[in-house]
């Protein structure tokens, strides 16, 4: 087993919490002398150290891994293309605290701020998918409601007895899902709704009206006044997916059912893309499902939901590599397909992926079609009913990357686009299968002039 070195990481946990050297020493009851080798990767991390961090700090252990820079590496991938990736992998494992400011100059310039979407996403991606008190909050009050016949009629009860608001069914036809009307407090829902919809809907509004103090409290972090209105709105959807699909309940289920979707939202009653967005948050301490990638694409390859509850090995920006099988769900709608694929850097996952489809809104109406995908290491893929009769091993991947002007590899017949910040490799000599070669390092084209 490799060595971990993590001296970055124990020095910015050290920095965060003001200690100096002899105080962070002093709680972990190590020498000072040796807690400065551990911060310069002069000794490896041991089992032992790890233990007492992690008990001394509110850190869980893979905050000192390797993967824990996965996304990190991919951003500077993204941003510096013409930099070997293990030189951006020392640099997101020794300069932590100068990434940030990097990534900002290289993506937007001094001027050019985070869309407020984009701060939420980061936001999110940054509690790892999982905020621990709306999770609690709201299986606490999927408990009170009781058995699932008797809870929409009953969430109703709660939202007027606590926020004197009166909920109505099937009040328009068209239009939004949920309209609340301040003046009359009342709370207008869609015709067409299914029970687990109608729930989340009362139950983000019971969020917004209940509980404001405790969603303003967790998006002030937030960098300006739009994203922590977004923030407040996501953070309120989060409660009430944690109301229809309980943590606990709804983590046996999946595990009984060893992740079979379809099963699994049969089960509740939800949808498939709830239910996928769902299980990408099950890392409750001490009660973890396996932590998922989550990804919503359309077929033109946009990407529009990114959750994940580890390190999300996808570039933010660009489009996605159309060998990925995400693209290959709408070939056979209302199907879940799977892969394994293989990262650039040899990582290796498991994806799954369906189509969903939104309600038909009448004759010549166009409907929402979009492609959902759950992604997990192959360590965890065992777990899950849809690695049954698959090759797991890494070598049987399908090489797929970050997207096409971000990713590193030569030889992809179906890349639309060249590695950018690469000089072309164009031969007049020779008519490649291969498009848009570019040169790395110092490689030369040999017969050009």
């Amino acid at each position: 087993m490799s060595k971990l070195f993590a001296g970055a990481r124990i020095r910015t946990l050290r920095r965060s919490r003001s200690l100096t050297q002899v105080e962070m020493a002093r709680q972990l009851d190590l020498s000072t002398s040796y807690l400065n080798q551990l911060e310069n990767d002069q000794r490896p991390l041991t089992a032992t150290v790890l233990l007492a961090l992690t008990a001394a700090f509110p850190v869980e252990a893979a905050y000192f891994s390797p993967d824990s820079d996965a996304r990190t590496i991919a951003d500077l991938q993204s941003a510096f293309p013409q930099v070997p990736g293990e030189q951006l992998g020392d640099l997101a494992a020794r300069y932590p605290d100068l990434v940030p400011e990097l990534l900002e100059l290289a993506h937007r310039g001094p001027r050019e701020e985070a869309s407020p979407y984009e701060a939420v996403r980061d936001f999110f991606y940054d509690a790892r998918n999982y905020i621990g008190e709306l999770d609690h909050l709201g299986e606490e009050l999927a408990g009170e409601l009781g058995d699932p016949q008797f809870r929409l009629s009953r969430l109703a009860a709660r939202l007027d007895a606590d926020a004197k608001v009166t909920v109505r069914f099937r009040r328009h036809s068209t239009g939004p899902r949920r309209i609340f009307h301040p003046e009359d407090r009342e709370l207008h829902l869609r015709t067409g709704l299914t029970d687990a919809q109608n729930l989340f809907e009362i139950a983000l509004q019971y969020a917004l009206l209940v509980h404001p103090e405790v969603l303003e409290r967790l998006a002030a972090p937030l960098p300006d006044t739009a994203s922590r209105d977004v923030g407040r709105f996501g953070l309120a959807q989060y409660f009430a997916a944690a109301v229809v699909l309980p943590y606990e309940r709804f983590r046996q289920v999946a595990e009984d059912y060893r992740y079979d979707i379809d099963r699994i939202a049969a089960h509740f009653g939800s949808g498939i893309e709830t239910t996928c967005h769902r299980l990408s948050t099950l890392q409750r301490p001490g009660s973890r499902g396996v932590p998922f990638f989550f990804v919503r694409t359309d077929r033109a390859g946009n990407i529009s939901k990114r959750q994940s509850a580890t390190s999300f090995h996808f570039s933010r920006s660009g489009g996605s590599c159309p060998l990925w099988v995400i693209h290959r769900a709408f070939e056979q709608p209302g199907r879940f397909v799977r892969q394994v694929a293989t990262m650039p850097d040899g990582r290796s996952y498991l994806w799954v992926a369906r189509t969903v489809q939104g309600q038909v809104h009448g004759f010549a109406t166009p409907r929402k079609e979009f492609a959902v995908g759950l992604g997990c290491d192959l360590g965890q893929a065992d777990r899950l009913v849809y690695s049954q009769g698959l090759d797991l091993s890494p070598e049987s991947g399908t090489p797929i990357g970050p997207g096409c002007t971000s990713c590193p590899r030569p030889h992809c017949p179906q890349r639309a686009f060249p590695q950018a910040a690469r000089p072309l490799g164009l031969d007049l000599n020779v008519t490649a299968d291969e498009p848009y070669r570019t040169i790395n390092g110092g490689e030369k084209v040999a017969s050009q002039k």
